[in-house]
């Protein structure tokens, strides 16, 4: 009953923070989670938004490493660690009521490159770290870039992670995702395995 209580609420809270987006964009997208995202492609290394206060200790921008899954093509553009401390009525909801957390994000654009529909979730990852962690992606938190790709189009955006091994000590991580299928379930590439370093 408590899980069942712990997760309404954290639907509660999304839906209660959500703000239209404008022009027609990234519609329903938190204000706070958007800032949280944006912070990585920002000089500042301390950013503090309603969510809590984040500060950046390492980042590698202009990655630009791709990697393809039939015809999908995942664009890793850069990584970031940070470290969160979240303000309190964010705690229970999102984070486990820690006082700190290590944020991992990868921001990346994902395209089919192909006329069919294909489906991929790279927002449904995994990560494993040099400190011995294995975690999956945070869905609330991430950004909605997986699903059914009709044709020839590309999302994009950042994938995030919650870690427990502090910022600074993390120096490389595997992002793990199932590859590609059709709209008849068939697997269009193996599993992918992407090694990164900070």
């Amino acid at each position: 009953m408590k899980k069942w209580f712990k997760l309404l609420t954290s639907i509660l809270l999304v839906f209660s923070l959500t703000a239209c987006g404008e022009n027609g964009t990234d519609e329903g997208k938190n204000k706070d989670t958007e800032e949280m995202h944006e912070n990585h492609d920002q000089d500042d290394k301390v950013k503090e938004s309603e969510i809590g206060k984040l500060t950046v200790v390492k980042q590698k921008k202009d990655l630009n490493q791709t990697i393809k899954s039939g015809p999908m093509n995942i664009t890793i553009t850069s990584i970031q660690a940070a470290t969160l401390q979240p303000n309190d009525e964010y705690k229970e909801a999102f984070f486990d009521n820690k006082d700190e957390v290590t944020i991992v994000t990868i921001a990346m654009k994902v395209e089919n490159t192909s006329e069919d529909t294909i489906s991929i979730y790279p927002n449904q990852a995994a990560l494993t770290t040099n400190t011995g962690e294995q975690v999956d992606a945070d869905m609330l938190l991430s950004d909605d870039i997986g699903g059914e790709f009709f044709g020839k189009v590309n999302k994009e955006g950042d994938v995030i992670f919650q870690l427990d091994a502090p910022a600074d000590e993390i120096t490389k991580v595997k992002y793990i995702v199932d590859g590609a299928h059709d709209t008849d379930y068939n697997s269009l590439s193996d599993q992918i395995q992407v090694d990164l370093e900070f």
